[in-house]
Formats: structure tokens, sequence, C-alpha cells
């Protein structure tokens, strides 16, 4: 029987912890490594609602992208996640940064939900973005429809160009402050998320397209893939992803 610590080993091994961004809190954060491990359940954030239908679920383990414990913890209560985790006696790993530039990972699995081909790796300093080709080139309105449906995204902003879009890069989350280097790389389009107002008027002034899908449906796209090579892995654990874990954002169009 698998233990909670074999699960840390690999995560580590396709998205090494000593990767992570220095502000960033990956790894195993909560629970005992030496527990044995059932059943694992997969999220990208640790909230209440997982956390429950992980005890519902029987899964002594939970997998996320973002950490369940970011910045320091000056209290420790029933309000906090991690709390509620070891009162139930559910462990946590979490992989964030790491599994962001990770081959396989975030932004790999972001092009191939958008079924970009011929993925290349971007050289923005950080090895997060990637940029590939649709198999057709469309208009801004078309792709705006089509990365919505692919991601299944509530509602889109983005800035219009009326340029063709082939050439497509991506980053997961927050990603606005590399859309120069999507245009250096020759892209005719950028999809990432959490864009500030300062960026939206400067690529508008640019006439450059770039789709902000939401930050949970720009990462959400690893989770499915992970649970694939987790179930790889380990055989005999059940792997199972999350029913509730859901963007946090509603969206309106008037």
């Amino acid at each position: 029987m698998s233990k909670i610590i074999d699960f840390y080993k690999f995560m580590d091994e396709i998205a090494p912890f000593n990767t992570q961004e220095s502000w960033d809190n990956s790894g195993f954060l909560v629970g005992d490594g030496e527990k044995e491990v059932k059943k694992v359940l997969l999220a990208l954030d640790a909230t209440e609602d997982v956390l429950n239908e992980a005890a519902e679920k029987g899964a002594e383990l939970i997998i996320t992208h973002h950490p369940v414990i970011f910045g320091a913890l000056k209290e420790f209560h029933p309000k906090n996640i991690a709390f509620l985790a070891a009162e139930k006696g559910i462990a946590i790993i979490s992989a964030h940064t790491c599994l962001d530039i990770a081959d396989g990972g975030v932004n790999d699995c972001l092009a191939a939900a958008l079924g970009l081909e011929n993925v290349i790796k971007v050289d923005d300093g950080e090895g997060l973005m990637r940029m590939g080709e649709l198999g057709k080139a469309l208009s801004c309105e078309e792709f705006v429809k089509y990365v919505a449906e692919k991601l299944n995204v509530g509602g889109i902003k983005y800035t219009f160009t009326d340029k063709m879009i082939k050439k497509v890069a991506v980053c997961g989350g927050s990603g606005g402050d590399l859309y120069p280097f999507a245009v250096s790389a020759g892209a005719d389009a950028f999809v990432t998320a959490n864009i500030k107002h300062n960026q939206w008027i400067e690529m508008r002034r640019e006439g450059f397209c770039v789709l902000d899908a939401g930050h949970f449906c720009t990462e959400n796209t690893v989770i499915e893939p992970l649970a694939k090579k987790l179930s790889e892995k380990f055989e005999d654990t059940e792997i199972i992803v999350s029913e509730i874990s859901e963007d946090p954002a509603r969206y309106w169009a008037k």
C-alpha cells in the first residue's frame, strides 16, 4: 500500500519543488507522510467544500495546485483549511509554481486544452509561457468563442484585433506581465488571466489580442492529466477528481 510520502516524492519528480518561486509555498503542507493511502482527491484549491468532499469520499490525501498554506499563519483555528484538514486526518500536498513550469504541467496542459499544435517554450525568463498553432486561422471573435468553449469559461475579457489568429501564446493564471514576450515571440494572441488595468491599456494601444480567460479555467486544465499520471503510477490507489471544485467567480454580460 502506498503512503502519502510516496505521492510527495512522485510529485517532486514530475514538478520538482525546488523549482518553485521564492515566494511560493508548494510542498507537503499538512499530514503524516507515513499514513497509507487508499484514495486521493485532486482539486485546484483546497476549499472547505473540497475538504468535506474528500472526507465524505474517504480520501486520505488531497493534492492541489494552489497552496493551502500560502502566507504565514499567525493563528490556527477552524477558519483555517489546514486546521480542518488536520482535524479530519486528511493530508494535503500542493504543487503551485513548480507545476506551472514543469513539462506536462499547467501551461502544457492549457496549450493541449486549446488544441495547439507544434507547441514550444517561449523564453520569458520564468519558463512559464508556451506557444503553438491552431489547426486553422480564426478571426478575433471566432477565437474568443473557441477559447470560451474549450475552457468552459463563463466570460472572457479581451482586446480586439482585425488580424487573423493562428499562433497562440498561453500562460495559465496571472500572466499579464508576460505579454511583451508573447508579442516578441510572434504570437497573434495571448491567453492568460488576471490582467491589470494598465496592461489592458498597453495591449489595446498596441492592437494586440489578449484574452483573460480566468485564473481557474486557465489552470484547471492540469487536473485531469495529473490524475491520469497518478493513476498510472499508483495502481493500488483510487485517484479521483473533485466534482465540486469550480471557478469561484460568476459572469454576467449586458
